[in-house]
């Protein structure tokens, strides 16, 4: 049972205009005796009627009306819930489309099962919960415990879990067109089953700070092996016996300096002696990544993986994010059962020849390097390779064009390459990537500076990643015009991230057969920086799953921003997902649309120019009855 404290807390001691009051609560009756708090309130249960409209909006009208006897069964569930909320979203999901009054029964008999004797209340409430965990397959209920490696209220980003489960071997990979489509459908069932929680973005989950204690109950063999699985907040509290752990996750906490200046900067958090460890994930803050102390710091951190990582035999896991490394961690090729390495946002600037030894490596990830060739022979070794990085890291490469003719040529020699990331530098590049019968492309970036004044997307490129690819972004500082060649059947049917970076263009030419909103049909997130000749972009208004458009410093000389295309009989919805408009910095726009175009999803702008004299309208959604006004430049809303 939850419990509501009130502190009465005067910390100076100075009379009665100091005095606090500061309320906490708790799982546990002994943290407020050990807090020494004047007065506790137990905090009870929901009333049976308010605990049974929780449980029926969880399992759903159509199920409880489903058979005569459900409604009795389902009252007995809620008494032996107790009333407690969390307990009543989780079991009542479970209990989603249960028709037959058989499960009922079973489920109510194992919540008297699991009303244990002579354990405390926490552990009573685990075991209650856990009963949502058991109805997952084995599938699913790993990768729910891996979730539980990601600190307590944080947002995890989507596509870094379903990578973390890939690089565990924990998903079906039986669908060629799309790895990660596995993944989005785990995601889905735990989100259906209240184990997870949508985040802030559609991007992003979060769990339960409860149902992460129970995951992480659950991992450590309900209890009995407490330091089987260790997170930084475990490490600050206990000494822990390290020859036992097996997972050590040190991700995203703020308080790493204070951490390490209270151990001692000295006292590494992994230690040589972790030798069973299997699984590793490091991800350092970023704050002040170039500043020498901090540094110093992280380095001291992770020593031990750094150093001689090969003392970790059987790790088949590790990531080492933003840890300011500037090589591979030393003995790497001794690791034989690594299968998935992430060294994302470093300052590495070279791959050791040693890595061809990983010959168990399935995923590689080198996003953010400073890395400028990869050496020779590599590549064509790693013949379990199904994931490839190599996006947005220097490619200022010794070789030159020679160098990119046996890349890319190495490259085509991965027979399981299922995804790969990476960013071009010249005209060239992207033409002899072409050529590649298998093409699995995910993210890519064309970068080109004085090339040409028109970039053509062909359809060639377009026919061959329809399934793949997510992310595109074009940063070509002279183009003027972008033509792109499509017809009906080819689209960019999975691409939802779009960015145009580029100084000199003027307009985006579309092919008269196929409107933007069919070759874009999911893109999401579309962002323009820099473009101030750009003369339209009314392309936008009908894609429809568009959430985020970005404009910054473009259009300069545009006075309306968005028009009806398609002719004034035209009667689609505009705008109908798009929840994020930023227009900055655009100097002679002063109406933003006419009254026909519609935003009934928004719910956040931002928006600088003080010319605008109409703004079009919005109509009224659940989401959201905001209308538009101009800001400050620097104001958020």
């Amino acid at each position: 049972m939850t419990y509501g404290i009130k502190l009465i807390w005067n910390p100076l001691g100075l009379g009665n205009q100091f005095k606090k009051k500061v309320v906490i609560t708790t799982r546990s009756e002994s943290v407020c005796n050990l807090m020494g708090v004047e007065e506790s309130v137990r905090v009870a249960g929901l009333e049976t009627e308010d605990a049974l409209r929780l449980f029926y909006e969880k399992v759903g009208e159509k199920t409880v009306k489903s058979h005569p006897g459900i409604p009795s069964l389902a009252r007995e569930i809620v008494k032996e819930l107790g009333g407690l909320p969390l307990a009543l979203i989780i079991i009542g999901a479970s209990m989603r489309g249960k028709k037959h009054p058989r499960n009922w029964v079973d489920r109510i008999a194992s919540l008297e099962e699991s009303r244990l004797k002579g354990i405390d209340e926490e552990e009573n409430l685990f075991h209650r919960l856990k009963l949502s965990y058991d109805s997952l397959n084995e599938k699913s209920k790993h990768c729910f415990l891996v979730c539980s490696l990601w600190p307590e209220d944080y947002f995890i980003n989507k596509i870094e879990l379903i990578e973390c489960w890939l690089g565990l071997g924990l998903l079906d990979l039986s669908d060629a067109r799309n790895i990660y489509n596995p993944g989005y459908d785990v995601i889905s069932e735990l989100l259906s089953a209240c184990l997870l929680e949508e985040g802030e973005g559609s991007e992003e989950v979060k769990m339960h700070d409860i149902i992460r204690d129970m995951a992480l109950w659950i991992a450590r063999d309900e209890g009995k092996e407490k330091d089987k699985w260790v997170d930084l907040k475990q490490m600050g509290h206990k000494k822990i016996s390290w020859s036992c752990v097996e997972r050590a996750s040190l991700t995203h906490f703020s308080d790493l300096r204070g951490w390490l200046r209270f151990k001692g900067e000295g006292v590494p958090l992994i230690p040589c002696d972790a030798t069973n460890l299997q699984f590793v994930r490091v991800n350092l803050p970023t704050y002040n990544i170039l500043n020498t102390p901090d540094l110093i710091i992280r380095l001291t951190a992770i020593e031990p993986l750094v150093q001689n990582v090969s003392i970790f035999s059987e790790l088949a896991f590790l990531e080492l994010g933003t840890c300011s490394l500037n090589s591979f961690p030393q003995g790497i090729s001794e690791l034989v059962k690594l299968e998935h390495l992430n060294l994302n946002y470093n300052r590495i600037t070279s791959v050791p020849e040693e890595l061809k030894h990983v010959r168990n490596l399935r995923f590689l990830s080198l996003r953010s390097n400073c890395i400028s060739s990869f050496p020779k022979g590599v590549l064509p070794e790693l013949k379990e390779l199904m994931v490839l990085n190599l996006y947005c890291i220097n490619w200022a490469s010794k070789g030159g064009e020679e160098y990119w003719t046996w890349l890319i040529k190495e490259l085509s020699l991965l027979s399981e390459l299922r995804c790969l990331s990476i960013d071009l530098r010249q005209p060239t590049h992207f033409r002899n990537l072409l050529k590649l019968s298998n093409l699995p492309l995910r993210t890519l970036r064309l970068e080109y500076q004085n090339v040409t004044d028109t970039l053509e997307i062909p359809n060639s490129f377009i026919e061959k990643v329809p399934n793949n690819l997510y992310e595109l972004e074009l940063k070509v500082s002279s183009v003027k015009k972008i033509v792109i060649r499509s017809n009906y059947q080819n689209r960019l049917g999975n691409l939802e991230s779009l960015s145009f970076i580029m100084g000199e263009l003027e307009i985006i030419e579309w092919p008269g057969n196929i409107a933007s909103e069919d070759l874009l049909p999911m893109l999401q997130n579309l962002d323009f920086y820099h473009c101030k000749r750009l003369d339209h972009v009314s392309w936008t208004i009908y894609l429809p799953c568009l959430q985020t458009l970005i404009l910054y410093r473009c259009c300069v000389h545009v006075v309306q921003l968005f028009e009806r295309v398609g002719g004034s009989g035209a009667i689609k919805p505009t705008f109908p997902s798009l929840i994020r408009l930023e227009l900055e910095f655009l100097p002679e726009m002063e109406i933003i649309c006419d009254e026909s175009i519609t935003f009934p999803s928004l719910n956040a702008y931002k928006m600088s120019n003080a010319r605008i004299k109409h703004i079009g309208r919005q109509t009224r959604s659940k989401r959201s009855t905001l209308k538009f006004q101009t800001v400050d430049p620097n104001r958020s809303i």
